[in-house]
């Protein structure tokens, strides 16, 4: 008798159990959640460093809330991007309740490294940082510091795959050189630099903002709580012109005022051009500063072109050794 009424005790159970999924249309099952990333469309540069996918191995860090609770989940995981959208890492699951998640994602050269599993949503600010050599492509994607976040994500299918755009918070530079007249040539190592810049602030990522409004993004940068400057070396590839075969030597920049700042290039055999950046001279987030520059043995001509990853505006410029 007593087997008899265990049997129907879990008959019952399980009957009860499957009422109340096809009530709620859903497996409370482990359900596992894949990410998957995009970046916002914002280079159109013939390299195009990081412009639609975040460059392979890079890591990113995701926390992911239980949006129904607030109360967290995952904690800093790290995600190895794979180069085609996807990433590697640590499998997360939604929570068997059914709730929906809140996903946080950043991509940095953060000053404090954040622990996997351990480290809190940087709701009150993390300090950054940008490389002060990025002649090397790993360094300016090192320096590129990347968000997205997406809330209130619903899990379909199992696996249920969750897409998120990133978007560039800092400023880019993106600088062509070609040789002019006197076919002047740059030193081998070390020939191109920007001075006096800032190299470090704070990033304090929203959970509210509108990521697509460029003055919330830039409301979530500061400035460091002791900020680094200095001299940032720049790659120095040549092109022979701006059309169809320019080539650019990308930098990630903290924004900042660049009025007067000196772009130098050392020249083969001794001698330096200078260029010096014109008053009201602003890089904001989320913009691209495009300089083409002509090597001249007399000195240096520049067209210069500001874009919200679309053209802005030009200015040309002039100088001398």
């Amino acid at each position: 008798m007593k087997t008899k009424l265990f049997m129907t005790m879990a008959a019952t159970a399980l009957a009860l159990a499957g009422c109340s999924n096809d009530e709620n249309g859903m497996d409370n099952g482990p359900v596992e959640l894949r990410l998957t990333s995009g970046v916002t469309v914002q280079t159109r540069a013939s390299t195009a460093t990081q412009g639609t996918a975040i460059s392979k191995n890079e890591v990113v860090s995701v926390w992911v809330d239980d949006a129904g609770t607030a109360s967290p989940l995952y904690e800093a995981v790290q995600l190895t991007a794979n180069g085609s959208n996807g990433f590697t890492g640590e499998a997360m699951y939604f929570p068997q309740t059914g709730n929906n998640i809140d996903i946080y994602a950043v991509h940095g050269n953060f000053t404090t490294a954040f622990a996997p599993g351990k480290s809190d949503f940087p709701k009150d600010g993390a300090g950054y940082k940008v490389e002060a050599d990025q002649s090397a492509v790993a360094d300016y994607t090192k320096s590129d510091l990347l968000y997205a976040y997406e809330k209130g994500v619903t899990r379909s299918g199992n696996p249920t795959t969750a897409a998120l755009t990133f978007y560039h918070m800092l400023s880019k530079l993106e600088l062509a050189i070609k040789a002019g007249d006197g076919a002047p040539e740059l030193d081998t190592s070390d020939a191109v630099k920007l001075n006096n810049v800032t190299l470090s602030g704070t990033f304090t990522p929203s959970t509210t903002a509108t990521m697509s409004e460029q003055s919330q993004r830039a409301a979530m940068l500061g400035a460091a709580a002791s900020a680094t400057t200095g001299n940032m070396t720049l790659g120095q590839t040549t092109c022979q012109d701006f059309t169809t075969n320019v080539v650019y030597n990308e930098a990630i920049l903290v924004p900042q005022d660049m009025a007067n700042k000196t772009l130098t290039f050392s020249l083969k055999g001794g001698g330096t051009l200078t260029y010096t950046i014109p008053t009201g001279t602003t890089f904001e987030s989320g913009k691209k500063y495009q300089y083409h520059i002509t090597l001249d043995l007399t000195g240096i001509t520049v067209t210069s072109s500001i874009e919200d990853w679309e053209p802005v505006t030009a200015v040309n410029g002039s100088a001398t050794m």
